[in-house]
């Protein structure tokens, strides 16, 4: 449990810290919404860029009344670890990229999923503090109200994202399968149909 007498700017930290993971996630999936091929995952992308703008700005706000914080970038990638490395890598080989093709959008997804989920972490975080919010509010007079409507309102938005992102996966499956109809594979009855038959194999060449 958090000792609330002695760590206000250590919360304070976490917070931003979490905001600023955030914002790079709002960066990210603002570009996938631009860069995608798929029409369909497009505006779902945007939604949860904008949420994810929406969360930064709200945690930093609580941040900001709970304690000072002073948090530097390394020191966050360092407590947030393979969670921000991901989100950060991916983000570079978005940028590197004019589009984002189905397979090249799963896979961004699969990588983020790997280390359990920006959007998996946020909610357990946003979920523990939902829980201590009577001793965080009463201890640094906050409005528990407004407190607890924002947190509310966090958890809510996340568990609705991670809902959209199946839907992307199931859209990226369903175009994958489109695709696989659209170029089938060709297999030969025999590995001889590659080559090209002598005169007396003519009559008897199989494909």
């Amino acid at each position: 449990m958090i000792d609330l007498t002695t760590e206000a700017d250590g919360i304070a930290d976490f917070l931003s810290c979490l905001s600023g993971l955030e914002q790079k996630n709002a960066q990210l999936f603002q570009l996938l919404s631009e860069k995608t091929t798929m029409p369909a995952a497009q505006p779902l992308l945007l939604e949860i860029a904008q949420d994810n703008q929406k969360h930064a700005k709200e945690l930093q706000q609580i941040s900001q009344k709970i304690g000072n914080p002073t948090v530097k970038t390394k020191q966050c990638k360092q407590r947030l670890s393979v969670v921000c490395e991901n989100t950060e890598t991916i983000l570079r080989m978005v940028k590197q990229r004019k589009t984002v093709t189905a397979n090249e959008l799963s896979d961004f997804l699969q990588i983020l999923e790997s280390s359990g989920g920006a959007a998996q972490y946020l909610l357990v975080q946003a979920e523990t503090f939902l829980f201590m919010s009577q001793e965080i509010t009463k201890f640094y007079g906050m409005d528990a109200k407004q407190f607890n409507e924002l947190l509310q309102g966090m958890v809510q938005d996340i568990e609705k994202n991670i809902h959209l992102l199946e839907d992307i996966k199931n859209q990226i499956e369903k175009q994958q399968n489109k695709d696989k109809k659209t170029h089938p594979i060709f297999k030969y009855q025999s590995p001889d149909s590659w080559q090209t038959p002598s005169h007396s194999q003519k009559t008897n060449h199989v494909i």
